[in-house]
């Protein structure tokens, strides 16, 4: 009728929408719907010029289109969008290459596939990776001092860390009770003492996290130094000590510095490296990419199998549904940021020149 009609700031929608927190009696027409959304939107800070949430917000318009076809994906339902679900597992399987993961024994049974997610940002990614450090740490703990599985439940498992790491690793601590054993860096360093790491390690340590960009200034952590530190409390203490990598920021700049020390998983000890795939891999908010050195005593226990859904399926996540926008997004830039572009990017310089 007329009313829908009139222009947005003449009808009774716009008088509405103001009156109160409650669902509306009569819905509004797409067009007021959108001119809602969008004025609320343009109170917000614009987004160009955001540089301070650590997400790329820069989008061409076929990134676009492909990010809203995502959308209508939900990618934990593999049997419905199986060929979406191929993609996620090439793009694992990119950033598994790219981070020089060896291929397991049971790469060919997993469907040619690293063991590895995709995951809401590098958040998802560290908490998963923690999980399994500390699933591990249980097993291996149990085993070597002859306790049950309800026994080892009492006891709390600790992880060594610089203090700066990101906010998802205080969720770790706090939500699955893990005690947090810190170095400080020195201001001048701002980066992991490899020797005060060993220092810390004891039985109860579940593992070590090596941060490839810091948040406050991007310095690398000397993860190499760190392997050889826990491969040596090792075999002292008679441990099975990992590491996780939390590259967030430099997950995929760090591949193309040709002159940096190995800090992957060519070293022994790293069972898993995550990023963010908002940050530099250049896909929309709330992408991320997690890599485990194998599935066997890693992966395998934060796997969750799920079979209602009309095919059979392994879920590494610890969310559920989700919208495989970010997914399209990463390969789309995949596909577009090639590897000797990303080399001119990064491969001749280090950012601060003292990255290391």
């Amino acid at each position: 009728g007329l009313k829908n009609q009139l222009p947005y700031y003449a009808s009774r929608v716009c008088d509405e929408s103001l009156q109160d927190d409650r669902l509306v009696e009569v819905g509004f027409p797409a067009r007021y719907c959108l001119r809602e959304v969008e004025d609320m939107h343009s109170l917000d800070f614009s987004q160009n010029l955001n540089t301070s949430s650590y997400v790329n917000v820069v989008a061409e318009p076929e990134e676009e289109e492909v990010a809203l076809m995502g959308l209508k994906v939900n990618l934990a339902d593999q049997t419905v969008y199986p060929a979406s679900f191929r993609m996620h597992n090439k793009c694992v399987n990119i950033v598994a290459n790219l981070w020089n993961c060896p291929k397991p024994k049971d790469f060919d049974n997993n469907g040619g596939t690293y063991a590895g997610a995709g995951t809401v940002g590098s958040t998802e990614a560290c908490l998963l990776s923690g999980l399994a450090l500390k699933f591990r740490w249980r097993k291996w703990y149990a085993r070597k001092y002859n306790k049950s599985e309800e026994e080892v439940l009492s006891i709390r498992p600790n992880l060594v860390i610089s203090t700066l790491y990101q906010a998802a690793w205080e969720k770790l601590f706090k939500y699955f009770d893990i005690i947090p054993k810190f170095v400080r860096p020195s201001y001048k360093e701002m980066k992991i003492d490899p020797e005060k790491v060993g220092a810390l390690i004891d039985e109860h340590t579940m593992g070590v996290v090596c941060i490839m960009g810091n948040h406050y200034s991007g310095h690398y952590d000397r993860v190499d130094l760190v392997d050889a530190i826990v491969e040596k409390v090792n075999k002292e203490k008679g441990l099975e000590v990992g590491i996780h990598v939390d590259a967030a920021s430099g997950g995929f700049v760090a591949p193309f510095q040709e002159y940096l020390p190995p800090w992957d998983f060519r070293l022994k000890n790293v069972m898993s490296i995550s990023a963010s795939g908002h940050k530099f891999g250049e896909a929309v908010c709330g992408t991320g990419w997690l890599v485990w050195r194998q599935k066997e005593r890693l992966a395998e226990h934060v796997a969750i199998s799920v079979s209602y859904l009309g095919g059979h399926a392994d879920s590494y996540t610890l969310n559920f549904s989700r919208p495989a926008a970010g997914l399209y997004s990463q390969m789309y830039k995949f596909f577009s940021s090639r590897e000797r572009r990303l080399h001119t990017d990064y491969g001749e310089h280090d950012g601060s020149g003292k990255v290391y």
